[in-house]
């Protein structure tokens, strides 16, 4: 899966949602902007002589047609976050003139990057902003404090592909917030610790940035449905409380330097996480046999890690699973047909578990081999080309460290993977739990 830091999709409906949600159960006051003096439009300038010589025929300020006293507010809010910007290729700022705040939602061109909405708390027709998306303007400002955390009813800001750096501010007084993409920016440092307390929040990219250190517990208990944290410098282990927590439906911590075992907590997940990406990191331990019972998982990306163990027969049970790396590991021993039986029985398109220490294959993957579906190469499977040399392969399977239990267990229904033969009935499995001994070959 590529992890390019793609614009994160406008969410209209999802803000309207937001908003009728959080009206109950708001306590925000705005009497702060209806006291607010009244600010000083940014005036547009006009051919002729200076207005300083007293002929009248200098800049001329737009006629005062704010729409509402929140709009009136938010103009200078701007206004001062204008002045911090130090770059601006692409002259998004020079939209940002006149009163018209609110242009965007008109299908104008004014105000770029500023989308208004009705917030709940407000007489009817009350506009004001309620999203800001400044995804790839390449804007550069020092800090985004002051400015996002200014406007009191807004719900999401997008600022993919800019170069933003900083402190992430305290939105927590923002009753509506619930979409927060700081994606490829500058930002460094720690974990952002006021992105912690945000319980509303569905979506959070911090991606391609240069945070550093551990990521707090709480951060994986948050309402979220996406969290990428993807490409930063975050290490540490991910506490196995975070499976059983987590909402998200997609998870990306790839490229970092992530250590300790995946936890086997993920089974709790089960029925919510769709895609999960661990790839790139410095995960060890064992391939979990909980993985297999995660139901509705159509990605599993644990490449380039140092996982070992041999692939749990669990897996065959990944009905849903389209994606799923295993490559640049320490994984060994046989590759099961319980697995490869997915790309007939169910919507596996790409199995990777090349760089590893396969020894031999099922006759279902040698199938998924010849259709280049499974990629086995830099294994330690005899016969087969490009593989590791014999004697790094004695080496391997010669060190018990690297060594893992195998559950000879399937839990969940297989056609053509059945209990032994020779089991009592009255002691056999039920239907729905077999194993992979008998006449499927599945281990």
């Amino acid at each position: 899966m590529a992890l390019q830091a793609p614009a994160a999709p406008a969410r209209a409906l999802l803000l309207l949602l937001a908003f009728a949600v959080s009206a109950s159960s708001s306590t925000h006051s705005h009497s702060h902007l209806v006291s607010a003096p009244a600010p000083v439009p940014e005036t547009e300038t006009t051919t002729g002589s200076s207005s300083s010589d007293g002929c009248g025929c200098g800049p001329t300020p737009p006629p005062w047609d704010f729409e509402n006293q929140k709009l009136t507010a938010l103009y200078s809010v701007i206004q001062t976050f204008k002045r911090t910007i130090t770059s601006d290729p692409l002259g998004v700022t020079s939209t940002w003139v006149g009163t018209k705040i609110c242009d965007s939602a008109d299908n104008g061109t004014a105000y770029k990057g500023f989308f208004c909405d009705h917030p709940p708390d407000s007489p009817p027709g009350t506009r004001t902003v309620a999203s800001i998306d400044f995804n790839g303007f390449h804007l550069r400002a020092p800090t985004l404090a002051g400015f996002i955390d200014a406007f009191p009813d807004l719900a999401l800001f997008h600022a993919n592909s800019n170069s933003f750096s900083g402190n992430v501010p305290d939105l927590t007084g923002l009753p509506y917030f619930y979409e927060l993409d700081l994606s490829n920016n500058a930002f460094s440092g720690s974990f952002p610790d006021t992105v912690v307390p945000l319980g509303n929040l569905l979506f959070l990219d911090l991606r391609f940035n240069g945070f550093s250190g551990s990521v707090p517990a709480p951060v994986f208990a948050l309402s979220v449905e996406a969290l990428f944290l993807n490409n930063n410098g975050f290490s540490g282990d991910i506490p196995d409380s975070a499976f059983g927590s987590t909402t998200a439906e997609y998870l990306v911590v790839a490229n970092n330097q992530f250590t300790g075992p995946i936890p086997r907590s993920i089974f709790n997940v089960s029925g919510t996480l769709s895609e999960v990406l661990f790839l790139n990191n410095r995960f060890s331990g064992c391939l979990p046999y909980e993985i297999g019972l995660v139901e509705g998982l159509t990605v599993f990306d644990a490449g380039g890690n140092e996982i070992k163990g041999p692939i749990p027969l669990s897996f065959g049970c990944l009905s849903d699973v389209e994606q799923l790396n295993l490559a640049g590991n320490q994984l060994y021993g046989h590759v099961p047909d319980v697995l490869c039986a997915l790309a007939k029985t169910g919507k596996l398109g790409n199995l990777s578990l090349s760089d590893n220490y396969f020894h031999s294959v099922g006759r279902l993957c040698m199938e998924l081999v010849r259709s280049r579906v499974l990629d086995v190469k830099k294994n330690c499977i005899l016969g087969f080309p490009r593989q590791r040399p014999a004697m790094e392969c004695a080496a391997f399977y010669a060190d018990p460290s690297k060594h893992c239990p195998f559950i000879p267990h399937i839990p969940c229904d297989l056609p053509g993977f059945r209990p032994p033969a020779f089991a009592p009935p009255s002691k056999a499995l039920p239907a729905t739990k077999t194993t992979g001994h008998g006449g499927g070959g599945g281990n």
